[in-house]
């Protein structure tokens, strides 16, 4: 596993950084390179489940009204601790800094569920149902850390050979199934009709069936992008609970024949300055969600999405059915490639340097002029997502050697997409025009702009 200086994580520094998983804030890459350790790693693990226990033990059973200089001065009786547990002498430190910051986080969390509780939107007092919510999911938490092996089956709003986490209001309903086995390592796979993707517990590993094109990458890489969270059932809920108590979420809850309905609604996350990517993924959407669980084990049983524009409402995820502690067939993590064809790793990134240290324009500028010329190894290193058997696919050759360049437009970022969009006009050599947003991002470790979509 990656930290965010692209080294191999170890248990140290995984045990050091756990903590800030409660943090709302905390950067993606590291997050997934903390949660990608703790699943392979049993020790770290278990020390997880006891920062969790912390965390959970010191929220406050009970939500008073308290004055909002209660949490100001908390927080600064904590950071005179903190200066005052620096300058003593370090024989007389009885609490490791690591520890401490848990307390810290557990402190700041207490303090946020008795200062900006959940509440119902029609009301301003601290009512029942956040109190029961908070319990619901505090159990359930408890409840589906005990999971040992489940198999989801859900439908969403999406196209079939695309990314895991698109969808649109537009698209039709497409089946997915979901596998996990939670033993050490956690092996997983999930699969619509035109896409594949397992885990093995060492490496992951994607069939575009459409295109007849495998790909593979180690565990940290986020090949299934919003998708991966549902392989955690606690972690959706704590997502959730903390997640409520951004401005603009409500929450209602109702028992009913044995089941729970909790139903969260949430305004859309990420800069929409440009709104290109509004409505495009779970996340980047206003939405409603509605769950159920199971009034007795407290465990997830299901879950709807609405996405939610003006007063339409349109269901883009449909949770049909979830087993727990089932038998799951070892093949199903694995995948066969024909013979004589070979994985692309994309976790190997060439150092491509004459898409470095330039802007997300001028490579686009330099990638259109290169197909235009059909100058392959020059465009190659920005084009690792469209390779095949190690070289540019024939199919891309086809379509865009020969270009026009007609227009590019000024960079722009939309959303939570880690890049830049670029928007160009180009002619093919067919004589078609072709207008799109070039998606760019350079987030890997040799800084190269790599296409991720648009095409």
């Amino acid at each position: 596993m990656k930290n965010q200086g692209g080294s191999i994580m170890n248990c140290d520094e995984c045990k050091k950084e756990m903590v800030n998983l409660f943090d709302t804030n905390m950067d993606p890459v590291l997050k997934n390179s903390i949660l990608e350790h703790i699943s392979q790693c049993s020790d770290c693990q278990k020390e997880y489940e006891r920062t969790l226990d912390i965390i959970l033990m010191m929220k406050p059973k009970r939500q008073p009204n308290a004055p909002f200089q209660l949490k100001q001065n908390i927080m600064n009786r904590l950071k005179m601790e903190d200066t005052e547990m620096k300058t003593q002498d370090p024989k007389v430190k009885k609490i490791s800094p690591r520890f401490k910051k848990i307390l810290m986080v557990a402190a700041v969390v207490a303090m946020a569920m008795v200062i900006i509780p959940i509440v119902n939107s029609n009301t301003k007092i601290f009512n029942s149902t956040a109190r029961a919510a908070n319990s619901l999911i505090d159990n359930s938490i408890r409840a589906s850390q005990l999971v040992k092996s489940m198999v989801v089956k859900m439908k969403v709003r999406t196209l079939p050979n695309d990314n895991f986490s698109l969808v649109g209001p537009d698209y039709e309903m497409v089946s997915h199934s979901i596998y996990k086995s939670f033993g050490n390592p956690q092996k997983w796979r999930v699969e619509k009709p035109g896409r594949v993707v397992v885990c093995n517990g060492g490496y992951q590993y994607m069939h575009l069936v459409s295109m007849q094109e495998f790909f593979k990458a180690p565990t940290y890489y986020n090949m299934i992008e919003g998708f991966r969270i549902l392989f955690e059932p606690e972690k959706i809920l704590i997502k959730e609970q903390y997640g409520l108590k951004k401005n603009g979420s409500t929450l209602a809850m109702e028992v009913k024949n044995g089941l729970v309905y909790l139903t969260v609604t949430d305004n859309a996350q990420g800069d929409f300055t440009n709104d290109y990517m509004l409505n495009t993924s779970i996340e980047e959407s206003n939405n409603r969600r509605e769950y159920v669980f199971d009034n007795e084990t407290k465990l997830l049983k299901g879950l709807k999405i609405y996405l939610v524009e003006e007063e339409k409402e349109t269901l883009i995820v449909n949770l049909e059915s979830i087993e727990y502690n089932v038998d799951i067939d070892s093949s199903l993590f694995a995948l066969d490639i024909p013979k004589g064809q070979e994985w692309i790793d994309l976790a190997v990134v060439p150092k491509g340097e004459v898409f470095t240290n330039i802007t997300s324009k001028q490579a686009a500028e330099i990638l259109f002029n290169g197909l235009s010329r059909k100058d392959w190894s020059l465009v190659a290193p920005a084009l690792i997502h469209y390779e095949s058997d190690g070289e540019l696919s024939s199919d891309m050759k086809e379509k865009f050697g020969g270009l026009t360049l007609l227009q590019l437009g000024e960079p722009f970022k939309s959303g939570q997409y880690a890049g830049e969009f670029v928007p160009f006009e180009i002619r093919l050599k067919s004589g078609k025009i072709v207008r799109h947003n070039l998606a760019l991002r350079n987030d890997n470790p040799n800084g190269v702009w790599l296409v991720d979509g648009g095409f």
